[in-house]
């Protein structure tokens, strides 16, 4: 069995994260763990077969997405109870790249349910050893998730915040302005040392993408597209003008790549394959 072959799960618990997210824990028999900003294409039998990142992997054997309900199928997902099954395929895709030096200054950085690989890397460093400032930004308090996982690890002593675009809850405005009022607090030798992992709307990534290539930081994006397939098929992820695909050669990109790409933040494409504006 290869990771690319469909295999039915049981649904073993079911978090309610906030209003309209749920996670979803099941165990998968699997050749190799998932690492963090790696992707499961879950089927919801009789509805579709769609893309979801992996909110986290721990040593007893569970994984778990971590859903919004937004359409048919993520509805249908959130319709299904405690023991009902899905069918997952994965892991698929590339992950975050970790760096080798723990004295990296590491930002998370995401915008509402972009937070979910990023838990799951923030959970790994956190065993590894790695100290890290999180910004979460959502558009209201109810939108913001992981709030109670997020105050265990900082105890670990990494640092995290939090913003709304209406002030309902941390500070007043963007996770993007959050950041550039920290990198201000930072020494040049930590400005050198610093990266970015991040993931979100499209437009958030983009503003951050331009803000580091500005001060040559390092960013790790990832990126999201419609997928038929998730492993190459279809082309619906391809991203123009250098055809990357987002389900194997991603989903996440690193700065290099950021800067070759003419859709990145411009443009998305529809299931017919249509290009059009984010």
């Amino acid at each position: 069995m290869t990771e690319n072959t469909i295999q039915t799960v049981q649904i073993k618990r079911i978090i309610n994260e906030c209003e309209g997210v749920k996670s979803f824990v099941f165990k998968k028999a699997s050749t190799k763990s998932p690492q963090p900003g790696q992707f499961v294409m879950v089927w919801i039998p009789g509805v579709d077969e769609v893309p979801m990142s992996i909110s986290s992997y721990n040593e007893r054997g569970e994984w778990s997405i971590t859903v919004k309900d937004v359409g048919e199928c993520t509805h249908a997902l959130h319709e299904l109870k405690i023991g009902d099954y899905i069918g997952i395929r994965g892991p698929l895709g590339n992950a975050f790249q970790i760096p080798q030096d723990k004295n990296k200054k590491i930002f998370l950085i995401g915008g509402g349910i972009g937070m979910v690989p990023l838990r799951f890397l923030a959970s790994e460093l956190v065993k590894l050893g790695y100290k890290f400032t999180t910004i979460e930004g959502a558009k209201v308090e109810n939108d913001l998730i992981f709030m109670d996982e997020f105050f265990d690890l900082k105890r670990e002593g990494s640092e995290f915040n939090y913003c709304t675009d209406d002030g309902s809850y941390g500070e007043k405005g963007f996770a993007t302005e959050i950041f550039e009022n920290a990198l201000m607090d930072l020494e040049p030798d930590e400005l050198k040392n610093t990266i970015v992992y991040t993931c979100g709307p499209e437009v958030m990534m983009h503003k951050l993408f331009q803000i580091c290539n500005e001060q040559d930081i390092e960013i790790n994006a990832s990126l999201e597209r419609i997928m038929r397939c998730g492993c190459g098929l279809c082309g619906l992820c391809a991203i123009d003008p250098i055809g990357s695909l987002v389900c194997k050669d991603g989903p996440v990109f690193t700065s290099v790549e950021l800067r070759e790409m003419n859709d990145f933040g411009k443009f998305t494409r529809e299931f017919s394959g249509k290009k059009i504006s984010q």
